[in-house]
């Protein structure tokens, strides 16, 4: 129920701004000597992980060697100073400390700081997250600040072969700026990321909060709720930015409140605020969608939308698309068939829809996509219809057969059932629950589908699998640590609970001014890279972007897939 609200509630939104604009300051951290050792050809090293507010002079004190020789074992530190994260190779400079041996050492340890998770972690270490679970059986709870972990040393970025400038790969200058880039969409990663703690980031959010017309409200009167879900969105978004700030981001918000009026729109634009951002997020109406992506693209600004589906990628490599339109969805899941479903697939539709050119379409679209996948798949779909008005299987010729014939007793079934058909699929999936004691089944549907009339126990034991649209159909794992620690924190901050629009804030805008502090000016051209070293979890909205040309934008090419599972009988994200 939406809470009755304050013209204040509006007034204090506002001013989150304002703090969110002070830059945060950052004490000296005092270099001690790790106790880390390992020995390389005979020498031994010291690795040390720099901490936030250490200095290549400081560090050079403690373990008292001099700072060029330092450089010379850490090429990296020729084209930039240190960095939080940054592991060093130190060599041991005669104290009597005894090195262990690199064969017999198989970890090093490292201490969890304020705002760190498994994937920062395994990303700065170069390993699997489930590297440090299974070394770490206590983590199984989360992980807590102050906490010490092991690494394994050997898949450790702490031991990584040290690479002379001949052997390196050629990367884009970290300096070098978007707006002057000629984009090369191969898919290969050519910049190296590090945290720009030094550089000031401005970002520019574009939500229709109507603050004017809200700002009259009264204690009795209730906030609209086509408004709340964007003051729940910015909600979301300041925790993200919150976040980011403590991990060392320099970052100016500054939030316009487009009021869905165009004329609004074209004021803001004049403002200097937007023509200085280094980042866009919103707004959210076509209407204004346009005016704004058009400004961005003159002016170079990489621009994200959010929350609609209208298409502003194509002849705009500046834009980012978080939410594709159905046939895009659909193309996304086809493929997602094509890579993961296999021995016996059964693709069944609906018989009054027979000669629908949509199923036809996907059945012809999802061979390819097999073939693609698994050259050896050379083999027909088989086809199945389904009348629910006699509640009979019937062949492409119209014949009625046993759906058991189909069937394998040996091995899993994959059943594609592409229909959005309420009683279809009810009628459907109460048949083949009653098949699922004899067969081993997976059955794989939309995600437009309504479950009021279905036995959820029926879901269990079919093995439903959904692909869930993170918008109109969200699947939010509230068993998940990160889901729980963002609800604690929302709730401690904004007194409510965190609805679909906070956790699309906060995922959106993690990811982008992530992506921001760690490439900088190099946004556009570090995409490739994202999935490398932006592989974070989201709660609730996958991203992966991939532009189709050099003159378009960036689609979101990321799918959820839900399983209910039998075993558990829990609704699991399987992709």
């Amino acid at each position: 129920m939406i809470m009755k609200l304050k013209a204040l509630f509006v007034l204090s939104l506002i001013l989150v701004v304002t703090t969110l604009n002070s830059n945060c300051q950052f004490q000296p951290t005092p270099v001690k000597k790790s106790n880390n050792q390992i020995t390389l050809k005979g020498k031994n090293f010291y690795l040390h992980e720099v901490l936030k507010g250490q200095t290549l002079y400081g560090i050079s004190k403690e373990y008292q060697v001099g700072e060029e020789e330092i450089k010379q074992l850490n090429p990296d530190l020729n084209k930039k100073s240190v960095y939080p994260g940054m592991v060093l190779r130190i060599p041991d400079a005669g104290t009597g400390t005894v090195a262990t041996p690199l064969k017999e050492a198989q970890f090093i340890t490292h201490t969890v700081l304020p705002k760190e998770t498994f994937f920062s972690i395994a990303r700065k270490f170069k390993i699997k997250v489930d590297d440090i679970r299974e070394m770490n059986p206590e983590t199984k709870s989360g992980l807590k600040i102050g906490m010490v972990l092991k690494i394994p040393v050997e898949s450790s970025a702490a031991v990584t072969k040290t690479i002379s400038a001949e052997e390196s790969p050629a990367l884009v200058s970290v300096g070098q700026d978007d707006k002057s880039v000629d984009r090369k969409d191969d898919g290969t990663c050519r910049i190296k990321p590090f945290p720009h703690e030094n550089d000031k980031f401005r970002l520019a959010v574009l939500l229709p909060l109507n603050i004017a017309q809200n700002d009259t409200l009264t204690y009795l009167d209730t906030l609209k709720t086509e408004h709340f879900r964007f003051y729940e969105f910015l909600e979301g978004l300041y925790l993200a930015i919150d976040s980011m700030r403590q991990e060392g981001l320099n970052l100016t918000v500054e939030v316009f409140d487009t009021e869905r009026n165009p004329e609004t729109i074209r004021g803001i634009l004049n403002s200097d605020g937007l023509k200085e951002a280094n980042l866009i997020i919103g707004p959210v109406f076509r209407n204004e969608i346009e005016i704004v992506a058009a400004f961005a693209k003159t002016k170079r600004i990489p621009m994200v939308s959010p929350l609609s589906t209208f298409d502003i990628v194509q002849d705009n490599p500046y834009a980012f698309q978080v939410r594709n339109k159905l046939p895009q969805q659909v193309e996304l899941a086809t493929d997602y068939l094509g890579s993961k479903f296999s021995q016996n697939l059964i693709v069944i539709g609906r018989y009054a829809e027979k000669t629908n050119p949509e199923f036809s379409k996907f059945t012809a679209n999802l061979g390819l996509s097999l073939k693609e996948h698994d050259r050896s798949k050379t083999g027909p779909l088989k086809i199945l219809f389904y009348s629910e008005s006699v509640r009979k299987f019937v062949n492409s010729e119209g014949q009625t057969v046993n759906p058991d014939s189909y069937l394998s007793s040996s091995i899993i079934n994959y059943i594609i059932l592409p229909s959005e058909n309420e009683v279809f699929t009810t009628e459907l999936i109460n048949e083949l629950h009653q098949k699922s004691t004899a067969f081993k089944m997976h059955v794989f549907g939309m995600n437009q589908w309504v479950f009021d009339d279905i036995d959820l126990g029926n879901l269990y034991n079919v093995n439903l699998e959904l692909y869930s649209d993170f918008d109109q159909y969200p699947f939010i794992d509230y068993e998940d640590s990160l889901v729980l620690n963002f609800c604690r924190k929302y709730k401690e901050n904004w007194n409510i609970e965190p609805s679909k629009y906070s956790f699309q804030g906060f995922d959106i805008a993690y990811f982008f001014t992530r992506a921001l502090f760690q490439f900088g000016p190099n946004l556009i051209s570090s995409v490739p890279c994202w999935s490398e070293y932006l592989n974070h979890p989201t709660m609730l909205t996958p991203m992966k972007f991939k532009s189709s040309s050099s003159q378009a934008g960036f689609d979101n090419q990321a799918l959820t897939v839900v399983r209910y599972q039998k075993e558990l009988l829990l609704r699991r994200k399987v992709n």
